[in-house]
C-alpha cells in the first residue's frame, strides 16, 4: 500500500452526512492498484450523523493513505473543499465526492499515466457511470467525445463529471479568491487547471456517478442555472483581458443559459445578461438572443426520445458496477 510520506496523487473525499455511502467511496479508493503511492484526505464537515465514524474506521484500517480531517464546526460545501484542496500534498489531484465511488482499481495509474506521459495537459478525466437512485437507472456521460479538448472547448460545453477529474495540482494560494464565493466551484476549478494545458479524455468507465434528490440541480431547474450564470460570469471576467476567445467561448454558453432560462419564464435572465455584458464593454444582440429563446421554447416543448426511455428501462436489468472486497 502507499506510502504517507511522498504521495504522488492526492484524492480529495468531502463529506457531510453520507453515513450510508461514504464506505463504498472509501472503498473505492484505498482499493486502487497504483504503482505509486497516493492519499486520501476525507474532510468531514462536521456531519451530525456517523459519517465521521464510518471514515475513522477506515483510517484504523488504512492510516499510511487516510488523511482524516474531522471540523467541528460546519464549513459549508465550499470551503471544505478548498480547506481539502490547500492540504493536498500531491503532484496530481483527484476528486471522489463521499457519495459517489470509483469501480475500477486502474483508474489512479491509468490518469497518472496519462498526466505523466503528456506533460502539455492541466487534467484530464474519463466517462461515468450516471445511477439515478430514484428509480435505479444507468446512464453513460459524455459519449463521442475528443481524446483532447482545448479551454475554449471546455468553455462552451462542460462535460467533465468531478469525480473523473484528476488534476496537474496548482498551488492552493494561486487561485483566485472568487473561486470561494461560487456555489458551482468544480467548472470554476476544471477551467483554472486548463488554463494551463489542455485536457486528456479517457472512454473507459471508472465511476458512478449517484444522481439523488440531495443534488444541487435537483427539484429547482432554475436555481441551478442562476448558479451556472454566476461561475460563468466570474470565468468571463477572469478571461476577458488575458484570453478574450476564452472569454468569448464562456459568453457564448452564459447567452445559451440565460435563453433558456427566459424560455422558462424567468424574465429576469435577459436583463441579468444584458446588464453583466454592459459592465464588460461586451455587446448583447437582443435579435439574436431572441432566436436562442426561441430554441430553446422549442426544445423545452420536445419529449425525451423513445429511445432514451428504452435504455433507461433496460439498464436497471444491469448490475451496478462496483470493486468488491
Amino acid at each position: 500500500m502507499s506510502e504517507m510520506h511522498s504521495p504522488k496523487v492526492s484524492v480529495l473525499m468531502i463529506a457531510y452526512n453520507q453515513e450510508a455511502y461514504i464506505g463504498e467511496a472509501i472503498r473505492g479508493v484505498v482499493s486502487q492498484k497504483a504503482p505509486f503511492p497516493f492519499e486520501l484526505i476525507v474532510a468531514d464537515d462536521a456531519s451530525t450523523d456517523s459519517t465521521a465514524e464510518v471514515a475513522a474506521g477506515w483510517a484504523a484500517r488504512y492510516p499510511d493513505v487516510i488523511r482524516l480531517v474531522r471540523r467541528e464546526t460546519n464549513l459549508g460545501l465550499q470551503a471544505n473543499y478548498l480547506d481539502a484542496y490547500s492540504r493536498a500534498r500531491g503532484e496530481y489531484i483527484a476528486i471522489c465526492e463521499a457519495d459517489d465511488w470509483w469501480c475500477s482499481r486502474h483508474k489512479l495509474a491509468r490518469q497518472a499515466r496519462m498526466l505523466d506521459e503528456h506533460p502539455e495537459y492541466g487534467l484530464c478525466f474519463h466517462r461515468v457511470v450516471n445511477y439515478y437512485q430514484s428509480d435505479g437507472s444507468m446512464s453513460l456521460s459524455n459519449p463521442g467525445q475528443p481524446s483532447r479538448i482545448t479551454l475554449e472547448g471546455l468553455a462552451r460545453a462542460n462535460v467533465i463529471t468531478n469525480l473523473s477529474v484528476m488534476y496537474r495540482a496548482i498551488p492552493y494560494d494561486r487561485l483566485p479568491g472568487w473561486v470561494a464565493s461560487v456555489r458551482l466551484f468544480d467548472y470554476a476549478m476544471h477551467s483554472l487547471h486548463a488554463e494551463r494545458g489542455d485536457i486528456g479524455y479517457l472512454s473507459q468507465p471508472m465511476a458512478v456517478y449517484r444522481r439523488h434528490d440531495k443534488g444541487i440541480w435537483s427539484g429547482d431547474l432554475l436555481g441551478g442555472w442562476r448558479m451556472a450564470m454566476d461561475v460563468r460570469e466570474c470565468l468571463i471576467g477572469h478571461f476577458h483581458s488575458s484570453r478574450r476567445s476564452v472569454a468569448d467561448c464562456f459568453a457564448e454558453s452564459y447567452l445559451e443559459i440565460a435563453a433558456a432560462m427566459t424560455a422558462a419564464g424567468d424574465d429576469g435572465a435577459r436583463e441579468r445578461a444584458m446588464s453583466f455584458f454592459d459592465r464588460l464593454g461586451m455587446v448583447f444582440d437582443g435579435d439574436d438572443f431572441g432566436e436562442r429563446v426561441k430554441q430553446r421554447s422549442s426544445r423545452l416543448q420536445s419529449a425525451p426520445g423513445f429511445l432514451s426511455k428504452i435504455r433507461r428501462r433496460v439498464s436497471r436489468l444491469l448490475p451496478l458496477p462496483r470493486i468488491r472486497g
